[in-house]
């Protein structure tokens, strides 16, 4: 539901205002605003206060989403008049609603002043009851109009149901007309196309022959003017080929004779520097080698003389290595005597280690008859003892049953005896 606007009107005149002017109600702007209108309370009468213009406010039309084919139709429908009461019009249509106040309101309170003055102190509850009883009739008045206004909409939304379905066919039909045009355009153009094709084709091999005949013919004019040219170029080679050789020639020669007295120049400097190098070189070697022969001389002197010790020493060495070759050779026998003597002594060891042997296999198959014996014996002393307990067993057995018996026996003979 929209929200329903109201409109405020005075038809009370306590204050004997009198009458006042027509007021039309101007008309709501398109765009409605989401505020709810209020109701405004009346003016306080005061004294100096020579006229108050009533309050209205303008009508807050619904909401209406319309197509734009029928916009203009709806701005030209026909307006509802509706009198509620003697001067007081109401003017609705789909869009909006106006209210028009006449004189005719204010007439009839002209007759009743005295009454009016008398009641200057009238409560504000009668203001509330009319006020209330007009917004209702104004309540009942909006609904009207939004049940109209809702069974216009669905007529327009069926009409532009209608309409849809109409632009979707003429859409379809028109989508086909211009699919066949444009296949049968395509047809044309590839007609066209392969026609002018096959033109092309033929002017290009027509210009394919033409070029290669121009071809072969300037590919025998090249050869004819290369071969030509190659003539020219060898016989100028040639001549220019032999004046180089001489030139270079010329140039050799002299270059070689003048490599030949820088050489000979530098040749015979090179031998002088050398000459008077091992002259010098000469003469000091001479004076280094008879240093060296003196120094050798005095070195073969030291040398005899070391070697006198030398032999000294080696006799004394000799006699020595005598000495001691005696003495290896008495440790060699000694050596030989206690390796044949330690050779028997572990022929001696290995008899005793079978005899060992021999023995410790005697000693555990001693052990093992005895343990044998033993567990055999052992075996017999457990039956035995088994056999005993048993015997023991039955036996005290046997006595306890007696001692029970010999008890019952008396406890029976006591109890005849406190009986009689």
């Amino acid at each position: 539901m929209y929200p329903n606007p109201l409109i405020y009107c005075t038809c009370w005149d306590p204050w004997n205002l009198g009458p006042r002017r027509l007021i039309k109600t101007p008309q709501p702007p398109r765009k409605t605003s989401p505020v709810k209108p209020k109701l405004t309370p009346l003016p306080s009468a005061s004294k100096k206060q020579n006229y108050v213009q009533p309050i209205t406010k303008s009508v807050i039309t619904p909401k209406m989403k319309i197509h734009l084919g029928k916009q203009e139709e709806s701005n030209k429908l026909p307006n509802e008049v509706i009198n509620v009461s003697p001067g007081y019009r109401l003017i609705r249509n789909r869009e909006q609603v106006s209210v028009t106040l006449g004189d005719e309101i204010f007439e009839r309170k002209k007759l009743l002043e005295s009454e009016h003055m008398n009641k200057v102190n009238f409560s504000r509850t009668d203001i509330v009851t009319d006020l209330e009883e007009q917004i209702s009739e104004l309540t009942v008045i909006i609904e009207q109009m939004n049940r109209d206004h809702h069974s216009a909409q669905k007529l327009l939304s069926h009409e532009m149901d209608l309409r849809c379905a109409e632009m979707q066919q003429n859409f379809e039909s028109k989508k086909r007309e211009l699919e066949e045009a444009h296949a049968a355009q395509l047809c044309e153009l590839e007609k066209n196309y392969k026609a002018a094709l096959k033109a092309e084709k033929l002017a290009a091999q027509d210009k394919l022959e033409e070029m290669g005949k121009e071809y072969k013919y300037l590919k025998n004019m090249f050869h004819i003017y290369q071969d030509s040219i190659y003539d020219e170029m060898e016989d100028k080679w040639s001549k220019k080929k032999a004046e180089w050789e001489k030139d270079e020639k010329l140039e050799r020669e002299k270059i070689l004779l003048q490599q030949k007295h820088r050489i000979t120049k530098k040749f015979e400097l090179e031998s002088e520097e050398e000459k008077k190098k091992l002259s010098d070189s000469y003469s000091a070697i001479f004076e280094n080698f008879n240093q060296e022969k003196e120094e050798l001389l005095k070195q073969h002197e030291r040398d005899t003389l070391q070697l006198e010790e030398l032999r000294k020493n080696k006799e004394v060495l000799e006699e020595e290595l005598h000495a001691q070759a005696l003495i290896l050779e008495s440790l060699n026998t000694t050596l030989y005597q206690t390796q044949m003597e330690l050779q028997r002594e572990k022929a001696m060891v290995a008899n005793l280690e079978k005899a060992l042997q021999s023995k410790l296999a005697e000693a555990e198959e001693k052990f093992q008859c005895t343990i044998q014996h033993l567990t055999e014996e052992n075996i017999l002393l457990r039956q035995k003892m088994i056999a005993k307990n048993e015997e023991i067993y039955d036996e005290r057995s046997r006595k306890s049953t007696s001692v029970t018996i010999y008890e019952h026996n008396s406890e029976d003979g006591g109890s005849e005896t406190q009986e009689s």
